[in-house]
């Protein structure tokens, strides 16, 4: 979705249909938007996740060591 807009046309909405009801679809497409800004502008900030690979919680410098000089969340984003 953020990556690509265009390539959500009537046909993704259709597909949905068949599994949500509207105000879910809805309530999901907020989640994704929220968590897309809400990484995109972490990123910024450059956190690091808080989560290792295997599921624990890390400190900003364990998860640093981990993921190495640049935040996963900056890994792909647009220049």
């Amino acid at each position: 979705m953020a990556g690509d807009p265009a390539a959500i046309d009537a046909g993704f909405y259709d597909e949905l249909r068949r599994h949500y009801s509207e105000p879910e679809i809805v309530e999901l497409g907020a989640f994704i938007g929220f968590n897309i800004g809400y990484h995109t502008f972490f990123g910024t900030l450059k956190f690091y996740p808080m989560f290792a690979p295997d599921g624990r919680l890390v400190d900003q410098q364990e998860s640093a060591r981990i993921y190495g000089a640049a935040p996963v969340s900056l890994a792909g984003a647009a220049a």
